[in-house]
């Protein structure tokens, strides 16, 4: 015997189910999903993917996927929410601070192949790492990568993050990353994980790597 205590917290869970069919209705977009997380210790308040189903009549689905949650069995390449945790490692190493700058020339070519900010625009020189994340900029996150290297760009991301990890989360069906691109000898694929692409990872875990952000540092 003994009890089973959820974390879920209704009012919670309600509004962001009420948040997620907005983002449905003004995007048209197929599918949305959301995790509201508690950076300190892993508790979960709330979880959910529109369009749902009604659990009472779950034999009137039509499709068979509707039944899956996709923010702990699907993989994704998360992109420029990757920025963050980029920047975090480049200041936890020491490769830059707040005070460094670069020159932004909007776009960035290693091993043949070239890639740009979102906008196609370079800030010029003296661009901030604050302006990194303000503008999001593609350019900047491969900067601090570049600072970092290989080999401690990847301990920061698979060891100290733990993207490409199962979380443990107690539900069915957790899926690990896909991280090959971390094993190539080319610095393209470096550069382009940076901002969150060519790498996919589950919902769930890039949550958890962001939270030790609002933590002190401390993975949970």
């Amino acid at each position: 015997g003994g009890d089973l205590v959820l974390t879920i917290e209704p009012a919670v869970e309600g509004y962001l189910e009420k948040e997620l069919a907005g983002v449905l209705a003004t995007w048209n977009s197929d599918q949305a999903g959301g995790i509201i997380m508690d950076p300190k210790t892993g508790a979960i308040y709330a979880m959910a993917v529109a369009p749902t189903f009604d659990l009472n009549q779950y034999n009137k689905v039509d499709d068979s996927r509707m039944f899956a949650n996709p923010l702990i069995e699907d993989v994704r390449e998360m992109g420029s929410i990757m920025k963050p945790l980029t920047m975090a490692a480049g200041l936890d190493a020491g490769v830059v601070t707040a005070e460094t700058t670069y020159n932004d020339t909007g776009y960035v070519t290693l091993n043949g192949r070239t890639f740009g900010n979102y906008d196609g625009r370079g800030r010029g020189e003296g661009t901030t790492m604050q302006r990194v994340l303000n503008d999001s900029l593609n350019t900047g996150a491969a900067f601090i990568q570049g600072k970092l290297g290989k080999e401690l760009f990847v301990e920061y991301i698979e060891e100290r993050f733990r993207l490409g990890e199962e979380t443990g989360i107690d539900l069915p069906g957790e899926r690990q990353g896909l991280m090959g691109n971390l094993t190539s000898k080319r610095d393209i694929e470096y550069a382009t994980a940076s901002f969150g692409q060519g790498i996919a990872i589950t919902a769930i875990n890039m949550c958890a790597a962001l939270a030790t952000l609002a933590n002190g540092g401390m993975t949970v």
